[in-house]
């Protein structure tokens, strides 16, 4: 009987030996993230969709998203990052926001994210405003303030709500990439036409554009949709749910009727012209 027992203690020996030879290192699941940043989301319990594996593994300095409410833009951009601070020792990432409890709210998700993945770098210190990593790598939640944006050299610049982030803020806040020669995702729902965000989704500067409306993604059943377009009325619900940009609401004149005063072949004239005045 000992010796059965003896056997059976190796063989269970070998076959955890095994095991923990299968288990990733730390230094595994780093090269891992760096390699592959949707991989980082998977373990964290998510199933990534396609456009969110594309803005991960994509590499574009500037990016713009154009997302419909809850289709998972706050959550892409939380791993960004998580990858960030894991894989660049040393690096500082900053989410602004027009107002400072949505930026700890992404920050919260960051925290999050890292927890699920059971903290593969160590955090030295952690708040509702930043979290540092033992790799010297920061992340700052920072409220939509042109002066608190300033002082900071960034690797990786979040705006959440792009849309309402002011546009003094903005010029405040996009230097801060001038020397780290790091990069910027701005994320919104669409809001007013007018504004940097919009500037900057209708120009033609260089700027990685990504559009997903809540009809494109697959959690958002068409019954939830037509039940708030009945709710919020089509203005407001093409703006949050269709990335359909609306007229500014304390504006006298739509934009489309400035444009048709600007435009000579579009304005009727007032009174029509007589043979005697012509």
């Amino acid at each position: 009987m000992l010796l059965d027992m003896l056997r059976t203690v190796k063989r269970n020996g070998r076959r955890l030996a095994r095991l923990a030879a299968a288990i990733p290192t730390t230094a595994d699941r780093l090269t891992l993230y760096r390699r592959d940043p949707a991989r980082l989301m998977i373990d964290a319990g998510f199933s990534p969709d396609p456009w969110q594996v594309q803005l991960l593994r994509g590499d574009a300095p500037r990016s713009l998203l154009l997302c419909a409410r809850q289709v998972g833009k706050s959550t892409v951009t939380a791993a960004l990052a998580l990858k960030t601070a894991l894989t660049q020792p040393g690096s500082t990432t900053i989410v602004t926001a027009p107002v400072e409890p949505q930026a700890n709210e992404l920050l919260r998700k960051v925290l999050s994210m890292h927890n699920a993945i059971c903290r593969p770098v160590a955090l030295l210190r952690e708040a509702v405003t930043y979290l540092e990593f033992a790799n010297g790598a920061r992340v700052l939640a920072l409220p939509g303030k042109e002066r608190r944006v300033r002082s900071y050299s960034v690797d990786l610049l979040i705006v959440d709500e792009a849309a309402r982030v002011l546009d003094e803020v903005f010029s405040a806040a996009s230097p801060t990439l001038a020397v780290s020669g790091g990069r910027l995702v701005a994320l919104s729902t669409a809001f007013a036409k007018s504004g940097w965000f919009y500037d900057a989704w209708t120009g033609d500067e260089d700027y990685r554009r990504l559009s997903i409306t809540a009809r494109d993604c697959p959690r958002i059943s068409p019954e939830f949709l037509e039940s708030e377009r009945r709710t919020l009325g089509q203005r407001w619900f093409d703006m949050e749910y269709l990335n359909i940009f609306g007229d500014d609401i304390a504006a006298v004149f739509s934009v489309a009727d400035i444009e048709a005063a600007l435009d000579d072949e579009r304005v009727q004239p007032l009174f029509a012209k007589t043979e005697a005045a012509a």
